[in-house]
């Protein structure tokens, strides 16, 4: 193609790529630069992200997918709230399950497998130094995933997409609590000795407190009265009744 067919052609926006749109708006909706339950227009949401009418159309199909967004008939944009009582379910769920992904994990990792743990321990801390909560994500999933990485694949796809839900409730967290990075970081610590220790049981119920805390943090702060009933007696299950209430 030479010089003069690109005579005369619109200049691209960047807003003009739907994969940039959605992950620009998923990054405002995760961070809550865009409030749970607020509503906004599309214009509104056009000029945020300097998107063009379709692939905007296109990221808000994808973030509504994704349990994000709620579209109104007037082309307006309801931010999704969070629900506690799927808060309370699905964190239910994660103790149970990678408390025993975990226990069966902890005793097959390999060496290899301990020096990636270890880096991403250090990528993780050095997000935490500079207080990026963006880098911090990838060597977090990682790091979790690779802790209940030994069991059958329809149980590591399911936990992978509770955790992707569940990445709004650590974000919610770390942008709530400023000492909440560094405790993670001690409690990754311990979570991963446990492993290298081959100690199963002590790992799964670090692993479970420590999941737990984020859940019992987003309840407090959003409905101060809310009974986390569900992710109470799973903690309960792991710990047993003495150390649960410990925990608590």
């Amino acid at each position: 193609m030479d010089d003069t067919s690109r005579i005369g052609a619109a200049p691209r926006r960047a807003g003009d790529d739907v994969i940039q749109v959605h992950a620009r708006l998923r990054s405002m909706i995760l961070d809550c630069t865009l409030e749970p339950g607020s509503k906004v227009t599309q214009a509104e949401l056009s000029r945020l992200t300097d998107a063009g009418r379709t692939p905007l159309r296109e990221a808000l199909r994808m973030l509504q997918q994704e349990g994000l967004v709620k579209a109104e008939l007037n082309k307006r944009i309801t931010i999704a709230a969070f629900d506690l009582d799927k808060l309370d379910c699905t964190y239910a769920y994660r103790i149970s399950i990678e408390a025993a992904a975990i226990r069966v994990t902890a005793s097959l990792l390999s060496t290899a497998e301990f020096d990636e743990l270890d880096r991403t321990l250090v990528d993780m801390g050095e997000a935490i130094e500079r207080r990026d909560r963006d880098e911090f994500e990838g060597p977090h999933r990682r790091f979790h995933q690779m802790l209940v990485s030994h069991v059958q694949e329809g149980a590591r796809a399911r936990m992978a997409i509770d955790a992707d839900w569940a990445e709004r409730v650590r974000r919610f967290v770390m942008q709530g609590d400023q000492h909440s990075l560094a405790r993670a970081d001690a409690e990754h610590r311990e979570i991963l000795e446990a492993c290298r220790a081959r100690d199963g049981v002590r790992a799964s119920r670090l692993l479970a407190s420590h999941l737990a805390r984020s859940a019992f943090y987003v309840a407090a702060q959003l409905e101060p009265t809310y009974d986390t009933i569900l992710t109470r007696t799973a903690l309960r299950m792991v710990l047993g009744d003495e150390l649960a209430q410990t925990a608590k």
